[in-house]
């Protein structure tokens, strides 16, 4: 199992101090993440109530200059809200800079209140992501220029520049939580992302199943593609300071969602997320809080049980404060890493 941090979070100037200093801190944790270990990170994007990235190449470019090993990714961008000639440049470029480390994460999103101030319909959101996801792939793995005829975008002789290190182009993961999109992946032979705090973890299970189901028939090898998921962790010295801790700040994170959720035109938020403790999740091994043996063990059952090949944790959200964020990654790193990196998942492929 490959792991990684992905950095989703909200400034709090009374937490963060400056935008500049909160930056660098981000920054200066990614150093400190290849130091010890850690395969991949990952930057989320968003355009509201000062939360997350409103531009992930920038700061995946800024992390690619002062890293060597680890892999750079986003999780998500957000392929609905911009044209993909602009995506497909600022992402090659993050490749080319960081000599073939980019990993796309792709999504819709789910704070629609983007949608509403961007004027896209959210009902065109599904078909906008899927015709910009064919447009990268199509922009990235082809030699001279490209024509593109979409419901949405429409291109003639587009030459395009510069070309990814990765080729035919870097790995893509699909952002998938309902049934057509886990299959949708599928299709188009993509990795696959999903969210292990999802009100239906069961959902999750049985459309990881649809994934490699759907790989095979469509004539790709599950072997080749990674399954991806994404929840929030916090480690601590001891399981009681994990849970107070950790699980405040995963609540906290919650209750930020449905505020946000509740100011757009339509709600994709659940309902659950106004009431849900981090503890609770945690106890559904949905969320990760523990000590470092508690999360050993808990992180190779998921493995074992979901068949995940690269968890993803976010720790630094939920108006933790940056040095509380280093002491755990720090911790993880040190006493967890080292026991769940190089274990394969025990599952039989998917039949």
């Amino acid at each position: 199992m490959r792991i990684g941090i992905c950095y989703n979070v909200e400034y709090h100037p009374e937490i963060h101090g400056s935008p500049k200093r909160y930056f660098d801190c981000i920054l200066e944790q990614v150093d400190l993440l290849e130091a010890l270990g850690y395969d991949s990170v990952w930057f989320s994007e968003h355009h509201c109530a000062g939360y997350s990235f409103g531009n992930p190449a920038v700061i995946a470019a800024a992390a690619a200059q002062r890293t060597k090993r680890i892999r750079i990714g986003t999780g998500v961008s957000l392929l609905p809200l911009q044209h993909p000639i602009f995506l497909a440049e600022q992402y090659g470029m993050v490749d080319v800079l960081s000599n073939g480390r980019l990993e796309y994460g792709i999504g819709r999103g789910y704070l629609m209140q983007e949608y509403d101030w961007l004027k896209i319909p959210v009902e065109d959101s599904h078909s906008r992501y899927r015709e910009a996801a064919e447009f990268i792939i199509k922009a990235w793995g082809t030699d001279g220029p490209v024509d593109f005829h979409g419901q949405h975008f429409d291109v003639d002789n587009y030459s395009y520049f510069p070309p990814p290190v990765q080729r035919p182009f870097p790995p893509i993961y699909a952002s998938a939580n309902s049934p057509d999109s886990f299959v949708w992946a599928g299709k188009m032979g993509l990795h696959m992302g999903t969210a292990l705090f999802t009100p239906n973890l069961q959902g999750v299970i049985d459309g990881i199943a649809a994934y490699k189901r759907t790989l095979k028939e469509n004539g790709f090898d599950p072997a080749t593609r990674e399954v991806m998921a994404i929840t929030q962790m916090y480690c601590a010295p001891t399981k009681a300071e994990a849970l107070r801790d950790g699980g405040q700040y995963a609540t906290n994170y919650y209750r930020f969602f449905s505020e946000v959720n509740a100011q757009a035109r339509i709600g994709t938020v659940p309902d659950q997320f106004k009431e849900i403790r981090g503890e609770d999740l945690d106890a559904n091994n949905q969320v990760l809080l523990g000590d470092p043996e508690d999360l050993v063990r808990r992180i190779n059952g998921l493995g074992d049980r979901l068949g995940v090949d690269l968890l993803l944790m976010e720790v630094a959200q939920g108006r933790a404060p940056p040095e509380n964020v280093t002491k755990a990654i720090t911790l993880f790193g040190r006493e967890v890493l080292p026991h769940v990196q190089s274990r394969k998942p025990a599952l039989a492929p998917a039949g």
